[in-house]
Formats: C-alpha cells, structure tokens, sequence
C-alpha cells in the first residue's frame, strides 16, 4: 500500500469532520498540515496573527453552527493564539487547535520555540492533549471534535510534534476514527423537572424568558418561538440568543432586560447567571421571582442563583418538551396585560433613542451613526461589535434577524475579535451583507486583517465609531476621578480608513451626518473590504452621564 504522512492524515480527518477553511498563520512546525489540505481540498486562510485564527475559527463557529479550525506553529504562534482561545472559552463556541510542537526527539532540550504549550492552553480549553504517534492522529482529530461540540460547547487544543507530523507509515498501519464524525447527543430534560417547569409558567401572571447562546449552539431557534407563542411569553434574547428570535416579533424584546425586576416567573434558557445577570451590581431579577433553569451543563444550574427547577439537558430538546406540555393552555388575561405593559416600555424607549438617532449634531451622536448604518442594512445582514462604548450604542439600536447573525464580544469583553469575526462570516456568508462596528480603540488590535480581507477577496464594510479615546475607561475616570484625570485613555482622532485604502480596500471619511448613508453606500458598493471612519461625539456615553 502506499505511505501517507501525519499532515496528510489530518486533512482527511478534518475533512471527514466537514472542515472547509483553516484558519491559519504560517509555521515550519506545521508545513506537512498546509500540504495534506492542499490535497484535501480544504481551504487555508492565512491571518497575520494568530489571534486573528483563533477569532476567524470561532467567528466561522457562530455563523455556522459548526467547529471551526485554528491551525497555529509552535511557541508564539501558540502563544499568540491564546487570546483568541480564551473568547472562545468564555463564550462556550466550538473551536479546534491543532498547534506544532519540536520535533520529539529534541524534547527539553533547548529546541527552538519550545514551551509547555499543554500546561498553558489546559486553562482554557475542554480538552487538552498531545498526539506522539503518527499511525493515531484520526484518532486524536476525532475525539477533539466531539469534546468541542458536546455539552457545553467550547475550545479544545490537539498538540503534534513535528516529527509526528512528518512521519509517513503504510496505510495499512493507519488506526481507524473512533466514533461517528458530527454524532453530537441532544439529551431530553427529566419529566418530572419539565412538567413542574411548564406548570410554573402555566400560574405565572409576570413570567419572562432569558435565552442564550445555549439556543443558538443546540438549533432551538424553533422550539423558542413556539414555547413563546403557546404561552405567550415575553422573550430577552443575550449574547449568541440574538437573532434566535427575529427581533421583531411582538414577543420578542432583544437585548432589554425587560421585566426581570418585575417577573413572577423566568425561565433561563443556555445561560450563564454571570455578571451580566446575576451579580456584580443590584440582581437584575426579582429576588422573589421562580427561577427556571435550563442548561446543557448540570453544574451551571444554582450557580450564582439558586433555580426553584433545574433542568439539565439539550436546549431544542427540552423546549420542544415543554411545547408539547403547554399546547392548548389558556393564557391568562393578567399575562396579556403585563406583555402589552411591556410592549408600550419598549415602545416609548425606542422614541427616546430615535430623538438622539435624529440628532444633527457635530461630532455625530453614536446613536445617530447606528440610525444611519440600520438605514442600509438588509433584513439578513450579519452584524458585528466589537469594542467598549460604541458597541453598547449597537447592542441598543442595531437589531438581529436570524440566527449566528449576531456577534459581538460579549459576555468576556475581549477587544480585537470583530474584524476576524466579521472575514469568517463573509467567507461563510458571501452573498450576505456583513457590517462591523467597531471602536477605534479596538481596530488598532487587528486592523491589519484588511490584508487578509483584500488577499481573500472578503468585502465586508466595517464602521468605527472614532471618538479619539478608549472611551469607556475614560468616562469611567472623569466619573471617578474627575475631570482631565484620565491617563492612559487618549487617543487620537485618526484617519483610520487610509491603511484600507492602502491595503487595497475602500475608505470614506466623514465628519457630518448627512455624509453617512452615501457613504455606507459607497462602501457596500465598492465590491471592496471597506472601512468607513466616523469622527463620533467623545463626551457621550451610554453609561455615564456627559463629561463637561
């Protein structure tokens, strides 16, 4: 039979995994990878840098559903990475490492770039391991991507010396995959648990549901609108939850925290109770409210929260229990008035936004910018934030349609994601408008991937919100500290969309919001990776009030 090589062996193990992009930095540890996908057939997209992989693999996860693949060389390039790895972490996404090692046989011994990589990514991974013989490498691949996809999702790393990847054997010596490639388990809720949940929606006159990425990783986009829609329940959507409930259907409320403080029963669906929820600040929920709680994972139920039911399983699969439970209860009449008391809340908060989303003023108000960028977009646009103030602004006026359609930085707060973000879901999306926005202090962290955008011909428009600040600090010091006691803060206001247009992309500069729309027009026109800088109002902020 003929030989076969380590690299060519994980190409046709991620191949049987679906892979179609790897997501990349070049490396001589990893050379035998490129070569096994060139013959695979699998598509490498070369960042310039690592971290931009690790985003671009998760960013490709979030819109697609599927584990997406970081491919990185040893020592810095894994380093590099971790940053990414970390997002991916925090926000439970489905990515697969493959990192490069020195070769096994100069194991502590001084080797160029040699680190305990293992040590370092067992912090934020699912799963961490190292493959030391060639003939296992299927093997290895495989097991990686069922711990990326099963439970709670998140990042798993695979570490391969050099030697092992260059190592050729006889295909007969090869081991076979174990398991099923893409066989994830989507466990039912106990039933007992589910009828309790059901009948404490059925009693509740103030009920409100809070659904996760959780939704979005297990496909109940479906089961989320029927379970509203039988029992008329008010509907927060957080984080990857965007998007899975079309943000303007009349049970659906977006990102408002709508109720929570009022509610006699919420239902938590994919969920961290975490600092956007559950502390750091006045509880965001009636302390007297019952606490519904629903998760993959069986140890984030009571955590930070006590839940009054806990129900451990796949999220489509219990709401799809729950909607057979709840089909043909009558909805109570004191149900309907709190979901219209809730309506008008949002209502009237939407005419407080368009007075400032009509503003003239000059710099422009935020919330004017994201009026203008609404303006353009189409119903399956694919939004992205990323960055402090200027993505809170978005979070607030922009709005989401389908699912994976949705991404933004949260919960970490990791700044640098959105622009491998946004490339990874043009280069799954390519018919569909893909828009960032983004500060101006988080372009600086990977604003050179424009040249991966002009390299791979990715035409998203990305709009920074230029306010010559990391903004967000700096208001948080004048509040504290006072006035002009903001070190570390100041940027400036910089002509930004000229390293596009050196780059190859297409730049707008605007100052005046009347200048906006046909700019954003132009951009998504050019056919081009496009950038158009905004020059915005430094004293506003969405959580402080107005510096002098």
């Amino acid at each position: 039979m003929a030989l076969v090589d380590g690299g060519r062996l994980v190409a046709r193990a991620l191949r049987a995994h679906g892979v179609q992009h790897i997501f990349t930095l070049s490396g001589g540890h990893i050379a035998s990878i490129y070569e096994g996908c060139l013959h695979e057939g699998i598509g490498i997209v070369d960042t310039r840098h690592e971290q931009a992989a690790a985003h671009m693999a998760e960013g490709w996860a979030r819109v697609t559903g599927k584990p997406g693949v970081a491919v990185v060389t040893a020592g810095p390039g894994v380093t590099d990475a971790i940053t990414g790895i970390a997002n991916a972490w925090d926000s439970a996404s489905p990515i697969v490492v493959l990192g490069g090692h020195s070769p096994l046989a100069h194991y502590e011994r001084g080797a160029m770039q040699e680190l305990d990589q293992l040590g370092m990514m067992g912090t934020v991974t699912k799963w961490a391991r190292a493959c030391y013989q060639t003939a296992r490498l299927p093997e290895y691949v495989a097991t990686a991507f069922r711990h990326a996809a099963s439970g709670r999702p998140g990042p798993v790393y695979l570490e391969v010396p050099q030697d092992v990847l260059d190592g050729r054997l006889d295909e007969s010596e090869v081991e076979p995959e174990t398991g099923q490639p893409g066989l994830v388990g989507c466990p039912a809720g106990e039933p007992a648990a589910v009828e309790r949940a059901v009948a404490a929606l059925k009693d509740s006159k103030k009920p409100v549901v809070v659904a996760g990425s959780g939704v979005r990783w297990s496909g109940a986009s479906e089961a989320l609108g029927a379970l509203a829609e039988a029992m008329h329940l008010p509907v927060v959507l957080v984080s990857m939850g965007r998007g899975c409930m079309p943000e303007d259907h009349p049970l659906c409320f977006g990102p408002t925290r709508v109720g929570l403080r009022q509610a006699d029963v919420i239902l938590v669906v994919g969920t961290r109770l975490n600092h956007s929820l559950a502390y750091g600040g006045p509880s965001l929920f009636n302390a007297d409210a019952t606490i519904i709680q629903l998760d993959i994972e069986a140890s984030e139920i009571g955590h930070n929260r006590g839940a009054h039911v806990g129900i451990a399983g796949d999220a489509a699969s219990v709401l799809g229990q729950m909607v057979e439970l709840a089909r043909g209860l009558p909805v109570p009449e004191e149900r309907r008035a709190w979901v219209q008391s809730l309506q008008d809340y949002a209502e009237g908060r939407r005419r407080r936004q368009d007075a400032l989303a009509q503003s003239s003023d000059v710099p422009i108000h935020p919330l004017r910018l994201c009026a203008e960028i609404r303006s353009v977009l189409e119903r399956d646009a694919i939004v992205v934030l990323d960055g402090g103030e200027i993505s809170a602004w978005g979070a607030s006026a922009l709005r989401a349609y389908q699912a994976g359609h949705w991404l933004d930085n949260l919960p970490g707060g990791y700044l640098g994601p959105g622009l491998p973000f946004a490339l990874a879901a043009k280069l799954a999306c390519p018919d569909k408008q893909v828009l960032l926005l983004i500060g101006d202090g988080s372009f600086g962290l990977n604003a050179m991937e424009f040249d991966t955008a002009v390299r791979f011909k990715l035409p998203i428009v990305a709009v920074i919100g230029n306010d010559g600040a990391w903004g967000m600090i700096k208001h948080a010091q004048e509040a504290i500290y006072g006035p002009g006691r903001t070190p570390a803060t100041e940027l400036r206001v910089t002509r930004y969309e000229r390293i596009v247009t050196v780059l190859g992309g297409h730049g707008e500069w605007v100052e005046r919001p009347e200048d906006m729309r046909p700019a954003l027009a132009r951009a998504f026109a050019s056919g081009l990776p496009a950038c158009v800088n905004v020059a915005t109002d430094p004293r506003v902020s969405p959580f402080f009030r107005a510096s002098a």
